[in-house]
């Protein structure tokens, strides 16, 4: 009975303070590149920024954005826009968006329905300034690239890469390990990783027998160009203005907008 009595009047824990919700964005899904872009802005890139997307191609990353809620730059490679080498100012974009195809094509037909890196991107010609091959040209293209939106982004801006992982000559390649711990040492610290998972079955070439996994999903890298003192706290509630970051040490809860 002392025990019982001892449990009811026992002080019942706060309920934590905040709104309840179910539209929480989480770091993996199963859909389509414009369900999960939208969400990840929600969470990096304030309203009214200027995103500079640097292969934006169709625009497919943007069918579900809302008109008018960013300043979008679109170009591409075959726009005349090499994004080793953009036209904008340095320190003057608060977001760059990267997804070039991932993936070499070694030939025969077991990638003719994937992106073809060598058709967009040359990626195997001195004209790309580039003497590399296979994964080695995907990952160089990858560094050139982020060392130009490293240049063009303000202080705390944010990088969202979209990657793959693959297997070249029967070798197991994770990319997006390979760029992070790359990216990590270039001035971007890594803030969040997206795993995105396809609806449809990927297709394969003939073969005598499987030695790996086939991969059927792709990831958004998410990275902050900072020298890692200070910490993310999210974007602001209102208006345009980059989010802040807060000294590591500091009190967060007393930055948050």
């Amino acid at each position: 009975m002392e025990r019982t009595a001892a449990l009811i009047k026992k002080k019942k824990r706060k309920p934590p303070s905040g709104t309840p919700t179910n539209t929480l964005v989480f770091t993996a899904c199963k859909g389509s590149n414009d369900h999960l872009f939208p969400q990840i802005l929600s969470l990096y890139v304030a309203p009214g920024s200027k995103v500079a997307d640097v292969t934006f191609g169709k625009g497919v990353f943007w069918r579900k954005v809302e008109q008018g809620q960013y300043q979008i730059l679109r170009t591409d490679i075959q726009t005349g826009v090499d994004c080793t080498n953009l036209p904008y100012g340095n320190k003057s974009i608060d977001c760059v968006v990267f997804d070039p195809p991932y993936m070499h094509t070694p030939g025969g037909t077991a990638h003719v329905n994937h992106q073809n890196y060598e058709h967009y991107y040359r990626n195997n010609e001195t004209e790309n300034q580039s003497t590399k091959k296979y994964h080695e040209a995907v990952l160089d293209l990858y560094f050139r690239a982020a060392k130009e939106a490293y240049r063009v982004l303000r202080k705390e801006g944010i990088y969202i890469v979209k990657c793959g992982d693959e297997v070249c000559s029967n070798q197991q390649r994770l990319t997006h390990v390979e760029l992070i711990n790359k990216f990590s040492k270039s001035g971007f610290v890594p803030e969040d990783l997206f795993v995105l998972v396809r609806f449809n079955r990927p297709g394969v070439s003939s073969g005598i027998c499987q030695v790996h996994a086939r991969k059927n999903h792709s990831y958004f890298l998410v990275f902050r160009k900072s020298n890692g003192r200070k910490r993310w706290t999210g974007i602001p509630r209102q208006g345009p203005q980059p989010a802040k970051a807060v000294a590591v040490g500091q009190s967060i809860r007393k930055q948050v907008p």
